[in-house]
């Protein structure tokens, strides 16, 4: 069975449906657990000749203090449920590049990630993490769906 799961967190309440099922399976199987926050590299922000007054030192700040947040979560779960979790922060980009690079350096055998479910127009437009994870890793990934009153 698995010995170590990957749980990506981006701080929603679908991750943290993923989370307590990560959990629950890392327990069942006698896994660890390394939980993984991706922030996004700044990009400046611009309106015509205007530069809007973001700095990239605020805006990593508040991603780090926003991912400690996550992550602690995380830990929180874990240790509620007796399984050994570390925890990491990449900055870095395309997201699912960087998830399933850490899931490689750490050894992990399951992706576990959460999916908002959307479809249409909707997912067209935003995008799909989930999605680009089942379309280029090689690994197994475990799809935590929120239910459509959540998402």
């Amino acid at each position: 069975m698995f010995k170590h799961l990957l749980i990506a967190t981006d701080g929603s309440a679908v991750a943290a449906l993923a989370i307590r099922m990560a959990v629950d399976l890392a327990k069942t199987c006698g896994a660890t657990l390394t939980a993984v926050h991706v922030i996004e590299p700044f990009h400046a922000t611009t309106y015509g000749e205007m530069m809007l007054p973001t700095s990239e030192a605020v805006y990593l700040d508040n991603a780090r203090m926003l991912a400690a947040r996550y992550l602690l979560e995380v830990e929180q779960v874990a240790k509620e449920g007796d399984v050994p979790c570390t925890t990491v922060y990449e900055i870095g980009e395309p997201v699912h590049h960087v998830i399933e690079s850490v899931a490689n350096e750490r050894g992990c055998d399951l992706i576990v990630v959460g999916s908002h479910g959307r479809r249409g127009l909707q997912r067209l437009l935003l995008g799909s993490e989930t999605q680009k994870i089942l379309l280029t890793t090689r690994l197994p990934v475990l799809v935590c769906h929120a239910s459509h009153d959540a998402a």
